[in-house]
């Protein structure tokens, strides 16, 4: 389980001091996809860096089980929006990054990201350079670089919003099959209403309270039993929590 205690964050700017988190408690449990929304300048993305460990908190800790994200050695990986691959290095040279970094003999590695080329469906493009690459494609090796570390969590800030419709749809089928493949924790950061209705397990409002943000209870997705999750987004119940997210955010809006 990710726990956040009594989390404390500030920023400072020209018109000075603002407060983001102040006394900040929550939880996101274990082996799910959880989606984090809320208005611009709440501080989702900020959060997000928190957990990944680029910035430190002033107040509280941020914990995976027993481990301090803030310390501890846990496995975990981050999407960036515009996706962070490496200009100079080819498709297969980004994806094993991670690899390098943890010191894999070089069979191995290659080994590793032949087959995470293939799970993710641009084997074909092992020698491509990002320039070379549509939209989804990036995408695509943004997340096997990512999850060819085996990260227990992956986190992702806005992965899929500079895809057009239809990539955006294939690109949320992919990351299902992969976190259920490879049982992550994700979190996921998203302005998307349908996107959080339809990919996660469990969605987090955060708000901005009068000391600072803040999280609404978590909302529970229950997935129709024996639908797929195809079929899940033209349902009834999913067209209703869409409508329940907006409603919740129009009235955190009025605020």
């Amino acid at each position: 389980m990710v726990t956040i205690d009594n989390l404390g964050f500030s920023y400072c700017s020209s018109q000075g001091t603002t407060t983001l988190f102040k006394g900040c408690s929550h939880t996101f449990s274990d082996g799910c996809i959880h989606a984090v929304i809320g208005h611009s300048g709440c501080g989702k993305t900020t959060l997000l860096y928190l957990l990944a460990g680029l910035l430190k908190s002033e107040e509280g800790c941020l914990m995976h089980g027993s481990i301090d994200l803030s310390k501890g050695p846990i496995e975990r990986a981050i999407i960036l929006q515009d996706f962070g691959l490496l200009p100079w290095k080819r498709v297969d040279e980004n994806i094993a990054l991670g690899l390098e970094v943890k010191g894999m003999d070089a069979s191995l590695r290659t080994e590793k990201v032949e087959s995470m080329m293939k799970e993710v469906g641009i084997a074909h493009l092992s020698t491509y350079y990002p320039s070379q690459l549509s939209g989804g494609e990036k995408q695509r090796c943004a997340i096997a670089r990512a999850v060819i570390v085996q990260p227990k969590l992956l986190l992702m800030d806005e992965p899929f919003s500079a895809l057009d419709a239809m990539n955006r749809e294939s690109m949320q089928e992919l990351l299902v099959s992969i976190q259920k493949k490879h049982v992550m924790t994700c979190i996921m950061v998203t302005h998307s209403i349908e996107e959080a209705a339809y990919l996660s397990d469990f969605i987090h409002v955060l708000t901005r309270g009068e000391r600072g943000s803040v999280f609404l209870p978590p909302i529970k997705n229950s997935h129709p039993n024996g639908v797929e999750r195809k079929e899940y987004r033209k349902s009834s119940e999913y067209f209703a929590l869409c409508v329940k997210l907006r409603g919740l955010l129009e009235k955190e809006g009025e605020r």
